[in-house]
Order: C-alpha cells, then sequence, then structure tokens
C-alpha cells in the first residue's frame, strides 16, 4: 500500500480522520519457531508455560467508588506487569491535558473514559518498546495457528495468537480501541501485553537488553523479573535500575557489563533493595518525568503517585505534599493518602521492624520524611 506522502502527513494531525484510510496493520499467525522463543525468552524452557495466576488476569477496574481508577490483580504474580500499566493509565487519567494542578475528580472517571485511558496506556507502552517507530499487537483467534510438536508444551494461548504490526502511532491506537476488551476483560490480557511488547521490542533486542543472555522475564513462583518491569517502563529490559551502564573489571582482562537506565523515565521505582543497601536507583527512575512509582517491596509491585506534576520538577512542591497508594492485590477498599513532610526529620530506625517497608521505600526518595497516614492503618 504506498499512501501519498501529504495525505500521511496530514491523518498524523488528526487521528480521528485515520479510520477513513485504510489502516495499515498487517496481521500474521504466530509460527511454532517463534512460540519457543517466546517461551525460552520468558520461563528458560520451551517446555515452560505459563502459571495459572498469569493465566486468568487481565487490566479489569476496580468499582469501588473512590478506586474507580484502579486495576484489581487476583492472584500474586504478573504485579509487576500490572502496576507498570496501572501507572500508564493514572498518567493518562491525571497528566494527559496540560492543566497542571489536579483535584480528585481526576480519579473518579466514567467507565468509558478509564477505558480509553487503557488503551492509551498500552498504546504508549508498545510504541516505546518498539523506539517509536512500530509497534506489535498480539491477540488470541480462538484456535490453533501451528500444531505442537517436539520440544513444546502447549499452553493453550501461544498458539492461538495473530501478531498484528502498525507502523504509525495513529493505527496503533485505533487498532488498540477497538480491541481493548481484550485485554480488560480477557481472560487472559496481561499474557498478552507481555508478549506484544516483547514483539514490539523483538526477541533479539530483549535478550541483548540482559546483562546475562539465560536471564528470563519471568522468575520462580511466577514473578515478574526487573527485566520485565524495565521493558514495560523504558522499553528497554535492562537487568538494573541504576543510570547508565556500569563496566566491570572481573580480571585477566575481562570487561563484565552491567546495562541500566538511559534516560530519564516517564514513570519511576522506588526499591525496598535500595534501604537494605541492596541496590541503588539512579535518578532516571526516582525522579521520573510525572509523580508516579512503581514501588518495589518484598517481590511484590504496587503504586505511588501524585496529583501535583511539579513535585518532580520544583523542588519548592517537595516540602511537604500528599502521594496516594493504591496495591491491586491487597484487596484494598479506601483510598490511601500520605501526607510527606520534608521539612521535619524522623528518626529512623533501621533495625525497626515496626517501620511499615512503604515509608522505607518513601525514604530511599525523600530521605528521613516524616509520614503521615491520614487515619488510616499503616500496611505492615
Amino acid at each position: 500500500d504506498v499512501e501519498d506522502e501529504e495525505t500521511t502527513g496530514e491523518v498524523s494531525k488528526n487521528p480521528n480522520l485515520s479510520t477513513l484510510y485504510m489502516r495499515q496493520v498487517v496481521s500474521k499467525a504466530i509460527d511454532i519457531s517463534l512460540a519457543k522463543e517466546l517461551k525460552n525468552l520468558l520461563f528458560g524452557s520451551s517446555l515452560c508455560c505459563f502459571p495459572e495466576e498469569w493465566k486468568i488476569q487481565s487490566f479489569t477496574f476496580n468499582n469501588i467508588p473512590q478506586l474507580k481508577y484502579g486495576i484489581v490483580q487476583k492472584k500474586g504474580g504478573p504485579c509487576g506487569v500490572l502496576a507498570a500499566v496501572q501507572a500508564c493509565v493514572l498518567q493518562q487519567l491525571i497528566f494527559a491535558d496540560s492543566n497542571r494542578n489536579k483535584d480528585t475528580r481526576c480519579l473518579q472517571p466514567s467507565e468509558v473514559h478509564r477505558t480509553k485511558c487503557l488503551a492509551m496506556a498500552i498504546a504508549d507502552i508498545l510504541w516505546r518498546a518498539g523506539g517509536s517507530d512500530k509497534a506489535i499487537v498480539a491477540l488470541p483467534s480462538g484456535r490453533q495457528q501451528f500444531t505442537p510438536v517436539g520440544k513444546y508444551k502447549a499452553d493453550g494461548i501461544l498458539e492461538t495468537l495473530i501478531l498484528h504490526s502498525a507502523t504509525r502511532y495513529e493505527d496503533l491506537i485505533v487498532f488498540l480501541q477497538q480491541n481493548i476488551h481484550q485485554f480488560e476483560i480477557g481472560p487472559c490480557g496481561c499474557i498478552l501485553l507481555t508478549v506484544s511488547v516483547i514483539l514490539s521490542r523483538s526477541i533479539n533486542l530483549v535478550r541483548n537488553d540482559f546483562d546475562v543472555l539465560t536471564n528470563r522475564l519471568i522468575g520462580s513462583h511466577g514473578y515478574c523479573t526487573q527485566e520485565l518491569v524495565n521493558l514495560l517502563l523504558t522499553g528497554k529490559a535492562v537487568s538494573n535500575v541504576f543510570n547508565n551502564v556500569i563496566e566491570l573489571d572481573s580480571g585477566n582482562g575481562n570487561i563484565t557489563i552491567l546495562k541500566g537506565i538511559t534516560s530519564r523515565s516517564d514513570i519511576g521505582l522506588l526499591s525496598l533493595f535500595e534501604h537494605y543497601d541492596v541496590c541503588q536507583v539512579g535518578c532516571y527512575l526516582k525522579t521520573p518525568k510525572y509523580p508516579l512509582w512503581l514501588v518495589c517491596s518484598e517481590s511484590h509491585f504496587s503504586v505511588l503517585f501524585c496529583l501535583e506534576k511539579d513535585l518532580v520538577d520544583d523542588w519548592k512542591t517537595e516540602r511537604r505534599f500528599d502521594l496516594y497508594y493504591y496495591d491491586g492485590l491487597a484487596n484494598q477498599e479506601e483510598e490511601i493518602r500520605l501526607t510527606v513532610d520534608t521539612t521535619q526529620m524522623c528518626t529512623e530506625d533501621k533495625e525497626n521492624d515496626l517501620t511499615p517497608p512503604l515509608e522505607h521505600c518513601i525514604r530511599t526518595k525523600w530521605q528521613g520524611a516524616v509520614i503521615d497516614w491520614n487515619g488510616t492503618e499503616p500496611i505492615l
């Protein structure tokens, strides 16, 4: 399909027009060799399958009035994917228009609006992984596209996939809006997004992102590895959370290269591992472009966010501010709003087990801040 270049220019300025043109989404069925490569990348073996908690997980929203923005997690495991998508949905809900100061009304979207924000969030994740010039959306067809043979264990999902490629952002948006129910209602939306983001980046590039070629994206107990979380947040499946690249002399003239985050991320990360001096989160993740952070605490991921964009741009806002906390797994029933005061110093006892892990995570960025749970029972 060759389009007149001028027409293409006009279309991209006005995405609503793109439905009038023939959308250039190219579709092809998955084959066994690609399915094997995907399984090796995900699990380290083509004989492994997605755990049950992944198979039943989609991006279904919460129906509690105060938490309508929240995605519900059914069981432990894919929390890294869910938290990353949750943060991207919040980016759309809170910061999509340029109006800087928000009130909590943006956290009570209509069902239509939150579904639209989910489609935009997934589009951004895939487009970023595709280097901003392509994306692949994997959708189930309901029937096998190849016969599983040899060293390949069927799981009823990968074998049915059709891969839809878009090379224009507008086409991707339209295609996702038309198929968003596959991700929102599912049943396996979480798997579809994971496969889509890998293929958008490409299996070779994902493997080259790793520090160690044999790394995988889903670790023990079905948990997301840091590589998968980084792929969703930054478009690259690097293994570390520090800035840039570290070269280590491993003796005999050998250099070990450890890859980190190469530019300021839209969405950040705070980690309990940093509180325990196991890792160091670089400023590209600690001070993201939007005041939205994944919180990594005891192998679980959840989300912290602020309604004030200035929090990451203007130090004066950091004197005293509110952070909202959302955990899709913890049967949260009410809004959790923490007030962080950096003008006072809290004397923190590193050995004290009664300090909520969430406070430890927050203080990796705002050292010694006093944190008020505003009447909510602190989460231990």
